[in-house]
């Protein structure tokens, strides 16, 4: 890979959980971007009650299941795992939101039979033929995901006589320790770091961050160039005080690369 310096003096301080991160600090580092990692948000997996059990028991009495995240795939292998239950065993039609998602599905064996093609959120899966109250109503639906996630998608099947059902197989949460980047120096040190840009991909972990700073750092936090992946991102920084938030296509990297790309380039015009 040909190195660039298209974010050359760029410091980019990366929120993601840190076991999803070294993609992107490869892609950052590549264009001679300083990251700064600093998880502010930690996938941990759930404990798997008798309810849980049984409904990955019988994961094909459902007529279509989505995935809505990577993680919801990869802890759900987990506890099938932990079941003597294989992948290869699924049969019901898997529905997946984002091109990260449908490569985790795929690399753990399982059939993806319907993703968008464009869009990587629930209003594109919601644009799917069979997601269509003709194609959808009086199906059974399971809806894998983490705990508390948003009752949009669900609704929005529901109103199209969908039935619906949630398996909830992993937790988010403040991570406990902060080895690389300590909550300490981002508080007061913020401006001796000249981070430029922010990149979060989940609500979740904006709320996180902002929880985990504390006064001066967290002042200057959010006078700092925001990338967020959603209009409702966008609208949570908005209401947390962040003053210069721009919504990136995705939460994929590349996304989230092109959108600094593109912050980067406005300032130099500037």
């Amino acid at each position: 890979m040909t190195s660039d310096k298209s974010l050359a003096d760029m410091v980019v301080l990366v929120t993601r959980p840190r076991h999803q991160q070294a993609e992107f600090i490869q892609l950052l580092e590549h264009r001679a971007a300083t990251a700064l990692s600093f998880p502010s948000i930690e996938i941990q997996p759930v404990a798997a009650d008798k309810r849980l059990t049984e409904t990955l028991s019988h994961l094909n009495k459902y007529d279509v299941i989505i995935f809505v995240s990577a993680n919801a795939v990869r802890f759900t292998l987990e506890l099938l795992k932990a079941q003597s239950i294989s992948a290869e065993s699924i049969t019901v039609p898997i529905s997946v939101i984002g091109s990260a998602t449908s490569a985790a599905a795929i690399a753990a064996g399982l059939k993806v039979n319907y993703q968008p093609q464009s869009g990587f959120n629930s209003d594109a899966l919601l644009r799917l033929p069979v997601m269509q109250q003709e194609q959808i109503s009086s199906r059974r639906v399971l809806i894998i995901r983490g705990e508390g996630g948003l009752e949009y998608l669900a609704d929005q099947l529901e109103k199209r006589g969908a039935d619906v059902s949630y398996a909830e197989v992993y937790r988010r949460c403040i991570p406990e320790n902060d080895e690389q980047m300590t909550r300490s120096q981002l508080s007061h040190h913020w401006d001796d770091l000249k981070v430029n840009v922010i990149t979060v991909t989940s609500n979740e972990a904006l709320h996180n961050l902002c929880d985990m700073l504390e006064s001066p750092g967290k002042e200057a936090m959010l006078e700092t160039d925001l990338i967020v992946p959603s209009k409702r991102a966008y609208e949570l920084a908005k209401s947390l005080g962040f003053e210069a938030v721009t919504i990136s296509e995705s939460a994929t990297n590349q996304h989230m690369i092109e959108s600094i790309i593109k912050l980067s380039h406005a300032k130099i015009e500037d």
